[in-house]
């Protein structure tokens, strides 16, 4: 449930001349209709195909060499995506603590190793992924970020880069 409402009037207007007006939805509650992924279903037929890949004794290297395929080389970086990407096993402690089974990756380097070229290829394979450098990358950048919303000039916080990717 919410209000819409539109705000002011923007100072731009389309080609004839009419007025735009910039449009804000204040919601109270928010309910998920569906999941992205939760209509797709496997066929039988992509069921049977992981199947096979999963019995052939090479298909870590197969895996390695489709990340970033345009890059050459830096197969031990690939690798750390590729575990990082399919995950770990969680982990419940004797029933005490819970242990997530995330993987992360810290690339360092020289310039003009790819690092950042390979994590964008990996921004655009998996849902959850979250690109970020610079100053998203600070330690309040990753965890939020205060911003100043142009049409309202109310702050605003937003999640940032780790909140994003552990399904908010």
């Amino acid at each position: 449930t919410g209000i819409y409402k539109f705000v002011g009037q923007s100072l731009r207007a389309d080609k004839t001349g009419f007025p735009v007006f910039n449009t804000v939805i204040e919601a109270n509650h928010i309910q998920k209709r569906e999941d992205l992924f939760s209509t797709y279903a496997l066929t039988d037929e992509d069921k049977r195909d992981i199947q096979d890949l999963a019995r052939d004794p090479r298909i870590a290297k197969r895996i390695v060499r489709s990340i970033a395929p345009s890059i050459y080389g830096h197969p031990h970086t690939k690798m750390a995506i590729a575990l990082s990407l399919f995950g770990g096993c969680p982990k419940d402690v004797n029933g005490k603590h819970k242990i997530r089974g995330d993987i992360n990756v810290l690339l360092l380097g020289d310039p003009g190793t790819a690092k950042s070229q390979v994590l964008k290829y990996c921004e655009k394979t998996a849902p959850r992924a979250v690109y970020t450098t610079g100053k998203g990358a600070s330690a309040v950048g990753l965890t939020a970020g205060v911003h100043r919303d142009p049409i309202t000039k109310e702050w605003t916080l937003e999640g940032g880069a780790l909140v994003l990717a552990d399904r908010g």
